[in-house]
């Protein structure tokens, strides 16, 4: 069967348009999509309709592909050099609304493969969750992020069931990171800092520790269920995407977006734009409290609801970085000028206000309020996790706990402090 030479993206059974495989990569928009209406362009698929720019549609898909040694794992397995190839590969069920199947596929009734928490363990024990995702002939990975997950679509009944070529999931599965050997229990700590970030009243996916797999099991929000019991996907782009900015730029210093560019993409398309923004504020100031250095911006999404409001997305991959040793030392973005957490002061958060085109003391109280709720929302969310988890777990618990609190507490005296 000879290679195809184009692939189709699919908007539910609608075709959006082509994606060829060129040097640089080109995407052609299909006649009858356009004469469509959008209630936005950037409804359409990140670039609008007469874009010829290539950097623009090269970064849209790019950031579609997992990353690190994922997509070399990928690249391996189906010796896909280039980005087409790639997405070829991994064509399928991807973040977001759109479906891209190799040409002459069209989209096809959901089917699910019934398995059991156990079944998946034992997967999972021999081989790394890509190997689950891609095992079959019509079942593909499409997940983009540096960490191994497992696409699982759960219903009322909460049987876990395998995906089968281009069905929706409803759940992702990241079990344990393996390939760090300083990383340890990865499951327990974002299961934790996911909880802990709703209970301080931030808008977050709905996040379970499952212990057969020892896995963090998180509810996908670009997925909505019909009246008729079918999914529906959501238009969604992270902030990498509508930069234009591939996924190895993703952080700051290597050219990424940082805060005044991430504020300024919500302002631009968020049709609540003062409560995203005050939300993207406390984001911050979590990350900074609980350690996550890994809080870039392709960590941050917009998706467009049934309804036509365009809004952040919650917020996803919550997890304390910091509480390893090894790990990059550095904020993914800089504060008023400074990427290091422990130099930060109030005159950091002053100039971040400048750069956000917000009152300092709007910022400097949401810092103290975000400070405040910490260490009773941390509690709250151990107390719910910690007796389902595996002894080394409970001792990761118990250090992370620790970290938290403590830099919450210097980091908030710091930032209250003089200019």
């Amino acid at each position: 069967m000879s290679r195809p030479s184009r692939l189709d993206v699919f908007y539910g059974d609608e075709l959006v348009g082509s994606l060829h495989d060129a040097s640089p990569l080109s995407f052609e928009y299909a006649p009858a999509w356009l004469v469509r209406a959008t209630p936005m362009t950037i409804a359409n698929i990140g670039f609008g309709p007469g874009c010829n720019d290539s950097a623009a549609v090269h970064a849209y898909f790019e950031n579609l592909l997992p990353e690190g040694e994922l997509r070399a794992y990928i690249a391996e397995q189906n010796q896909a050099s280039t980005l087409f190839s790639m997405l070829l590969a991994v064509a399928g069920d991807t973040a977001g609304a759109f479906l891209i199947l190799p040409e002459g596929e069209q989209p096809a009734p959901p089917v699910y493969e019934a398995t059991s928490w156990a079944a998946i363990a034992g997967l999972l024990g021999k081989n790394p969750a890509a190997a689950v995702d891609i095992q079959g002939t019509d079942a593909r990975i499409s997940l983009a992020g540096a960490q191994d997950k497992v696409s699982l679509a759960m219903f009322d009944d909460g049987v876990p069931r395998l995906p089968r070529g281009t069905a929706p999931s409803t759940h992702i599965l990241k079990p344990d990171i393996r390939r760090l050997g300083k990383v340890w229990h990865s499951a327990v700590n974002e299961t934790v800092l996911m909880r802990t970030a709703a209970h301080c009243g931030l808008p977050t996916a709905e996040v379970f520790y499952e212990p057969y797999t020892q896995a963090c099991l998180v509810r996908r929000f670009d997925r909505t269920l019909r009246p008729d019991g079918t999914l529906a996907r959501l238009v969604q782009y992270d902030l990498c995407q509508l930069a234009g900015t591939l996924s190895d730029r993703k952080y700051e210093k290597e050219g990424g977006p940082g805060i005044e560019a991430c504020a300024e993409m919500i302002r631009r398309y968020s049709t609540q734009p003062a409560v995203d923004l005050r939300n993207f504020v406390c984001w911050i100031f979590f990350n900074l409290y609980t350690g996550n250095n890994d809080s870039h911006a392709k960590n941050l999404s917009l998706y467009w609801q049934p309804g036509g409001t365009v809004t952040l997305t919650p917020f996803y991959d919550l997890m304390s970085t910091r509480v390893y040793p090894g790990l990059a030392r550095d904020f993914a973005l800089s504060v008023g000028g400074e990427f290091r957490p422990g130099a930060l002061t109030r005159s950091h958060v002053e100039a971040m206000a400048g750069q956000l085109r917000m009152r300092p003391a709007f910022l400097l109280r949401q810092a103290a309020e975000m400070a405040e709720r910490i260490p009773e929302a941390l509690d709250a969310a151990l107390q719910a996790i910690v007796p389902v988890v595996p002894p080394g777990g409970k001792d990761l618990a118990t250090k992370l706990r620790a970290f938290v609190l403590s830099t919450t507490r210097r980091t908030a005296v710091r930032l209250a402090g003089p200019p």
